[in-house]
């Protein structure tokens, strides 16, 4: 796998090396969701009540916003999501 937004990857994305995208997972205590966002995927800013609701979300979302940051990109290869969220303090 090989992580978009690195360099080379629309171009291995053709020759159908599978992309891996980090997805960065917070929760906001005082509006009690999870938030998820993403320096590889533009665009890729996601609020949701529970985590089950928010990885669906980005889900559905995640090859949109593909199609739109990258046209060109007619990826054979399949797309990886790596869901990372902090420690939570108790």
């Amino acid at each position: 796998m090989y992580r978009l937004g690195w360099t080379f990857a629309t171009l291995l994305a053709k020759i159908g090396i599978p992309l891996l995208i980090k997805v960065d997972i917070i929760h906001d205590d005082e509006a009690n969701v999870y938030i998820a966002t993403s320096s590889d995927l533009k665009g890729l800013v996601v609020e949701a009540n529970t985590l089950d609701e928010l990885e669906k979300e980005v889900l559905e979302l995640v090859p949109e916003l593909l199609a739109l940051n990258s046209p060109t990109l007619r990826t054979k290869a399949a797309t990886h999501l790596s869901f990372n969220q902090p420690p939570i303090a108790i």
